[in-house]
């Protein structure tokens, strides 16, 4: 479904990337951890065609939906207007753009607020807007940079369960960057460890392998040993 090979980059002398593999096969879940800068988000990136590396190739089979960290909705217009926003690019209307858009935010229990602005919901609320956006133009492959930062606990849980509804009952593939482990561990088969940059692959960890009481300790230990250079 994704294979990167060997992908390299650099923002002007600074390497970002150097040589960097990872495979995504289709209906996996696979995260991505590393120290902070390290270049998870421009790998992301990569991967969804949005920059471009200096060397190296990605390789996709399917259609990509990207959720950016940010959630990037319109704040003067609604969560059903921002849900359908790529619809409309490609000519979507009428009653075929809300039942779209209706499906979609039913699939991720948010149809209640869609005659809402952004600022009138929750930070969990919202980031499900965002998946939304991304999942109503039906992708393949959804990549996720960072969805839980900044959710409480109640939202964290809330997206947890969405997240593991739509791999397991929609066959859809991800590609999560995360810090929060507990939470990646959970729905994740396997994890890629970056290392510090220029950001190469440290560790693979197939969780598939590891007892669910020792997945947190193998990703600690690939992170410390990063850290201390061990």
């Amino acid at each position: 479904m994704i294979r990167v090979n060997g992908v390299t980059k650099r923002f002007g002398e600074e390497p970002v990337l150097d040589g960097i593999g990872l495979v995504v096969n289709k209906e996996e879940v696979v995260g991505i951890v590393g120290p902070n800068g390290c270049g998870k988000t421009t790998l992301l990136r990569i991967v969804a065609g949005v920059e471009r590396p200096d060397s190296g190739t990605v390789e996709v089979g399917g259609r990509l939906g990207l959720v950016p960290q940010d959630d990037v909705l319109l704040p003067w217009a609604t969560l059903a207007s921002n849900i359908g926003l790529g619809l409309k690019f490609r000519g979507v209307r009428g009653e075929e753009l809300k039942r779209r858009v209706l499906e979609v935010a039913r699939l991720l229990g948010i149809e209640e607020h869609l005659h809402k602005y952004p600022r009138q919901v929750s930070g969990g609320t919202a980031r499900k807007a965002s998946i939304a956006r991304a999942l109503v133009l039906g992708p393949d492959v959804l990549l996720l940079d960072e969805p839980y930062t900044g959710l409480d606990a109640f939202s964290i849980s809330s997206l947890q369960a969405t997240l593991k509804r739509l791999n397991r009952e929609r066959g859809i593939t991800m590609l999560v960057v995360s810090h929060q482990l507990d939470e990646l561990t959970s729905i994740a088969d396997r994890i890629y460890v970056l290392s510090h940059k220029p950001s190469r692959v440290k560790a693979v960890i197939d969780l598939k392998s590891v007892s669910e009481g020792e997945r947190l300790n193998a990703i600690y230990n690939a992170l410390v040993s990063e850290r201390w250079g061990r």
